[in-house]
């Protein structure tokens, strides 16, 4: 229980929910909340998620940039590991961004859950936005994976034929 009056309470309240949740500042925002603030200060399991789906995104360019270098040369064997490889993160983004969201707000929940007074939509609106964000990382890394797949795999029908 929180024994304070006006503001700090408030400030108490979030930095309580911060605490049992995702690790962010505990005093009003001095500037506008951006993209790297959210992966920053996102919490440790959620952010190697994160920077996992990055990774994810990125490695699918690269194993489509080498799968259609493969192409040409008819190397059977090194385009089935390419397009292994992709199926793996198209499979694993999105489950993987909707857990680290899960985590995030499950963090939240138990936060708003044990103090008192309720926060404020400011103080929730960073964890939020760091569920969405995991959200979304796990869709680009899906949908690239998936782009980089599917074109591949034409290169490869059309280079058949």
């Amino acid at each position: 229980m929180i024994h304070s009056s006006g503001g700090r309470s408030l400030l108490l309240a979030g930095a309580a929910v911060l605490a049992a949740g995702p690790a962010w500042a505990q005093a009003p925002r001095e500037r506008p909340l951006s993209l790297p603030d959210v992966l920053l200060n996102a919490a440790v399991p959620v952010q190697v998620v994160m920077l996992a789906l990055i990774a994810g995104a990125v490695v699918s360019l690269g194993l489509w940039g080498a799968g259609l270098a493969k192409v040409g040369k008819g190397d059977a064997k090194g385009l089935a590991g390419s397009l292994g490889r992709l199926r793996i993160v198209r499979s694993a983004g999105a489950p993987m961004g909707a857990l680290a969201a899960s985590f995030t707000l499950m963090s939240g929940f138990i936060g708003l859950a044990n103090v008192s007074p309720q926060p404020s939509l400011a103080v929730l609106a960073p964890g939020w936005a760091e569920a969405a964000l995991a959200v979304m990382l796990g869709l680009l890394a899906t949908s690239v994976a998936v782009i980089c797949e599917r074109h591949l795999e034409s290169a490869i029908r059309r280079a058949a034929a």
